[in-house]
């Protein structure tokens, strides 16, 4: 876990102390954009009862401002979060796959499942991933764990035999749990075999209705109009990360996928609210949630999520390539 001192706090610009919140398991204090205020929820939805309310935590929320997808110029020296050339390791594909492998920076021989059941070995060179921004290689949930995320969840897609797919699984224990909860009819993907390799360690040995690929989040073999519900928790954050145009393509694939009255719900704390609810066109999405403070059927708060809401429904318009 980051933790810093207040003296060190206290010298750090908003940039600094925004995105190491966003991504730090270790809270820091946060504020709202005056420019976006707390809204009440979208849902006129009354808390059954006052114990309901306990998860409601109300404090300020984070915006951050637009960040520079490919580097991020801290300082001349490397930083927190940040590789040897100044650019975000949550972007890079080499930072993933050593998290999930749980290897330290050294070369060696990568054996990968690949998506018909063949092995395949390589030899690899990993990045060195500092100590500060590693994870725990077998399994963690960025943001939010599924207990926090289940009221929403329920709520946006209660039919259970809805098909969902979950965007950028790699270790994430939560949709593992949302299987046990009955969304059975699942296909999860990652970029990162070694991901998907994690993810396949998790549901096993009895969960074998789960479907689970390699692939590219701009170019997903699936059928158009095909998905009930996509979950997205940090993963078009991590791909902004990467790069706008990757980002943008990412979000026109899932609307390709998504089926008429299909939902996207997004977990997200890194891209402007701004920018991720431009890319959803509103000609093809009706925004539900729009990261603004909402609350679940029995009052529990969006703030206990780790990052902002977002959800949107799909439109009957047929989608129109460019």
């Amino acid at each position: 876990q980051d933790k810093m001192t207040m003296s060190t706090m206290s010298t750090m610009t908003p940039l600094h102390t925004n995105f190491i919140a966003a991504f730090s398991s270790t809270p820091l204090p946060t504020r709202r954009s005056p420019l976006r205020p707390l809204q009440p929820p979208r849902l006129p939805i009354q808390p059954s009862s006052s114990s309901a309310l306990r998860s409601c935590r109300i404090s300020p929320l984070l915006v951050l401002p637009i960040i520079s997808p490919t580097t991020l110029s801290l300082s001349s020296k490397p930083a927190i979060h940040q590789d040897e050339e100044g650019n975000c390791v949550f972007g890079k594909k080499e930072y993933w796959d050593e998290i999930y492998s749980g290897t330290t920076g050294v070369n060696g021989d990568d054996t990968i499942n690949n998506n018909d059941g063949s092995i395949t070995t390589t030899t690899t060179t990993t990045v060195i991933v500092a100590p500060e921004d590693r994870r725990p290689s077998e399994s963690y949930s960025w943001y939010c764990g599924w207990d926090e995320l289940a009221p929403f969840w329920t709520m946006l897609v209660p039919d259970t035999s809805s098909r969902v797919v979950i965007a950028g699984i790699g270790n994430d224990p939560s949709p593992v749990q949302m299987y046990d909860a009955g969304w059975t009819n699942m296909m999860a993907y990652d970029y990162s075999r070694r991901g998907v390799d994690r993810a396949r360690e998790l549901f096993a040995p009895s969960r074998d209705g789960v479907e689970l690929l390699t692939a590219d989040a701009t170019d997903l073999p699936l059928e158009t109009s095909s998905v009930d519900a996509t979950l997205d928790k940090g993963t078009l954050d991590a791909i902004f990360i990467t790069g706008e145009e990757i980002f943008r393509r990412s979000v026109r694939e899932m609307g390709r996928v998504t089926a008429e009255g299909g939902r996207v719900v997004s977990v997200s704390t890194v891209v402007n609210p701004d920018v991720l609810l431009g890319e959803f066109d509103t000609v093809y999405w009706e925004n539900v949630h729009d990261g603004s403070l909402a609350f679940a059927e029995d009052g529990e708060a969006t703030i206990d999520l780790g990052a902002e809401l977002y959800s949107w429904k799909r439109t009957g318009v047929p989608f129109v390539f460019d």
